[in-house]
């Protein structure tokens, strides 16, 4: 398996292809909003999407979830986000944005293992950005989303959110055994082990 990075939409939305050589095809984690960059990637890469990973349901993560759902792709969500999906509660109005909604073809539970293309995912629900907010676990890589940024974390004041709940879910992360590298929503890498040193965390305890 190899990764695959770019950034999508407005608000630069870090997109990850997770890419399986020997079959052609790729998971995407957090499709953004951008349609064509993705599919110009699926292009140059010479693979095909099988599916779609929204770690939470806001607009900015999940805006072309559609299209690509039109185009073949499995979207998979939380169960608790998927209805996010289907109102308001994605925040594209809020933000002037236009939103296709849809259903997603798989919901996940925490703790669920998937296995997509032959590569295992477990899924970790974080909620705290969102309610059903969840992180990825694929080998040493996490997937987190919102939850947890380089030294900071993810904001609680939109809908569904809880800064308790936040707090939780990133103290969760830090218990895991052993050191992980760390592949957020937005901005750039980082480790677990430099998060459980140097996050922001602390000033909200």
């Amino acid at each position: 398996m190899k990764i695959y990075h770019l950034t999508t939409g407005p608000l630069r939305v870090n997109t990850y292809f997770l890419v399986n050589e020997e079959k052609k095809t790729a998971i995407v984690i957090d499709s953004g909003e951008n349609y064509n960059k993705v599919k110009e990637t699926e292009k140059n890469l010479g693979v095909k999407i099988k599916a779609v990973l929204l770690t939470h349901a806001h607009f900015d993560h999940s805006g072309n979830a559609k299209k690509l759902q039109d185009d073949g792709a499995k979207i998979y969500i939380s169960k608790i986000d998927s209805d996010k999906l289907l109102n308001e509660d994605n925040l594209s109005s809020r933000f002037g944005r236009k939103f296709n909604y849809l259903i997603a073809d798989k919901t996940f539970s925490d703790n669920e293992v998937l296995e997509i293309e032959d590569i295992k995912i477990k899924v970790l629900l974080t909620p705290g950005h969102t309610d059903g907010s969840a992180t990825f676990i694929i080998d040493d890589m996490l997937f987190t989303g919102d939850t947890l940024f380089c030294e900071s974390v993810g904001r609680t004041d939109f809908v569904s959110g809880n800064r308790e709940d936040l707090i939780n879910s990133v103290k969760r992360l830090f218990n895991l055994k052993g050191d992980y590298q760390v592949y957020p929503g937005h901005e750039e890498f980082t480790t677990l082990s430099h998060e459980r040193e140097f996050n922001i965390l602390k000033e909200f305890e």
